[in-house]
């Protein structure tokens, strides 16, 4: 604009340059034909006539003036009225350039800070976002662990309900047997009093085992309140916190709303401000052939970010459970336990086997204890281990990756140490189930694979039902670790 307007200005003042040194050789050949005439001239040249339009040769020599002097004046005084016009617009349309540049470097100004807000702004969504999905994860968690800890306490009070079933039925049949051999051969009872004290002995027995049972599960009925009560205080805590996050969550999208309604009117300001000097800017380009193109219009703000999708691990497990259970139900023929246990123990006691004392089946339910309060404990430490870790991370907030491996770290151990106590029992089975033979003249003393539910190296229905529940748990145990890799 400045450069076509220079240009035009200098064309104009050379066109003018041009004219005036035409008019001045014109000026200087007049005066040059009248220096000789200047001696002739009288004192009085007011008198004399001058007329030299009327005789136009001097001298032999045609003079002509021009058509009149005072033309070449009033061009001359247009052409400067004409510059110093050309001028002052020039210097006006300088300024308004320098006050638009201003403007348009304020309104620039603007726009950067307003990009800085919103990357900020869009950043602290970003840190929001993740951690609610820290929380999503930790509640998903304690929603999982919670569950394996109601079916393992499902699975144990089954357990209980049918072992004392199937002892109280065996009892009954042992009392019948008795009652029936002392009516039908009472020859034979006196003749044979040892297994009169062979068939107390296992009564004795039997009552034991029954009272060592009750106990169990009067253990496990005042266990699981106090620890049902520490999931419910530890799962309102978590919901606690969960609802302030959620408190917070609201606010911060309240004022990210607001930024961004103020952002988008600072936007449309700025559009119309950049209209507007896209208008000046063609009035003062409308003398031009080619008018310039607008500036391209600001980026529109960026789209806010799909939500995450939270693959619910829950209804996977479940999945998975599902399956296991259809194959096993497929592969193995639906079988009565509680039928094929009483025949076992019917058989038994009419082979007449000697069974333990009460002293060494003490010391197998205080086994039975120790391994059930074991499998019980674990997921109550599965549940400590997942809290302890929510407590460290609410004091020092680590990486990612570190949560992750800290996790699966402490799982594996776990899984571990569940793997090594299974192996012990079943190395410890073997040594416990070897019965001896008594000898022609000695006693026979009882072992502990002569208790009917804990011989034959596994092949009672109950000691299968436990193997299948701890093959179940491990499958548990390892989707579970599963999921959480893929989680981290």
């Amino acid at each position: 604009m400045q450069f076509q307007i220079e240009r035009s200005c200098r064309e104009s003042a050379e066109a003018l340059a041009v004219k005036v040194t035409k008019e001045n050789k014109v000026l200087k050949r007049r005066s040059q034909m009248m220096m000789p005439l200047i001696a002739e001239l009288p004192e009085n040249m007011d008198a004399v006539p001058f007329d030299l339009q009327a005789d136009p040769t001097v001298n032999a020599d045609v003079v002509d003036f021009g058509e009149d002097a005072s033309g070449d004046e009033s061009l001359l005084l247009e052409s400067q009225a004409k510059i110093t016009e050309l001028q002052a617009s020039v210097d006006g349309l300088l300024a308004e350039k320098l006050q638009l540049e201003q403007q348009v470097e304020g309104l620039s100004k603007e726009q950067e800070q307003l990009r800085q807000q919103l990357a900020l702004e869009v950043e602290e969504k970003e840190a929001l976002m993740r951690k609610m999905n820290k929380q999503h994860k930790t509640m998903n968690k304690i929603k999982r662990v919670s569950q394996l800890v109601t079916e393992e306490f499902t699975e144990l009070s089954q357990k209980l309900q049918l072992e004392e079933d199937l002892r109280q039925h065996a009892e009954v049949f042992a009392h019948q047997m008795l009652v029936q051999q002392n009516g039908t051969h009472p020859e034979i009872t006196m003749q044979s009093p040892e297994t009169v004290a062979q068939l107390q002995q296992a009564l004795e027995q039997i009552s034991s085992v029954s009272a060592a049972l009750s106990d169990i599960q009067h253990y496990c009925l005042q266990q699981s309140p106090v620890r049902e009560c520490s999931v419910l205080l530890e799962l309102q805590s978590l919901k606690e916190q969960l609802e302030k996050s959620e408190g917070e969550r609201t606010a911060i999208e309240t004022q990210l709303c607001v930024a961004n309604s103020t952002v988008t009117q600072l936007q449309e300001e700025v559009k119309e401000l950049q209209e507007t000097l896209t208008r000046e800017r063609a009035t003062n380009e409308a003398e031009e052939s080619v008018p310039a193109a607008p500036p391209p219009p600001p980026p529109p703000p960026p789209p806010p970010p799909p939500p995450a999708n939270t693959v619910n691990s829950l209804d996977f497990v479940r999945s998975r459970r599902k399956d296991a259970q259809r194959n096993t139900s497929k592969s193995v023929p639906p079988v009565d336990l509680k039928s094929k246990a009483v025949d076992e123990m019917i058989a038994r006691i009419k082979n007449g086997i000697i069974l333990r004392p009460v002293k060494q089946i003490q010391d197998s339910d205080s086994m039975w204890k120790d391994t059930s309060s074991d499998s019980r404990k674990s997921a109550v430490l599965e549940l400590k281990g997942m809290l302890d870790n929510i407590k460290r991370q609410h004091r020092r907030v680590p990486s990612r990756r570190g949560l992750g491996r800290n996790v699966a770290d402490a799982e594996l151990a776990t899984v571990l140490q569940r793997r090594r106590k299974v192996l012990g029992e079943n190395q410890d089975q073997p040594g416990l189930t070897q019965t001896q033979d008594p000898q022609p003249g000695s006693q026979r003393v009882p072992t502990a694979g002569d208790v009917p539910w804990a011989s034959e190296k596994g092949t009672a229905p109950v000691l299968r039902r436990l193997k299948q529940n701890r093959e179940m748990r491990d499958s548990r145990i390892r989707s579970s670790v599963l999921i959480l890799n893929q989680e981290t």
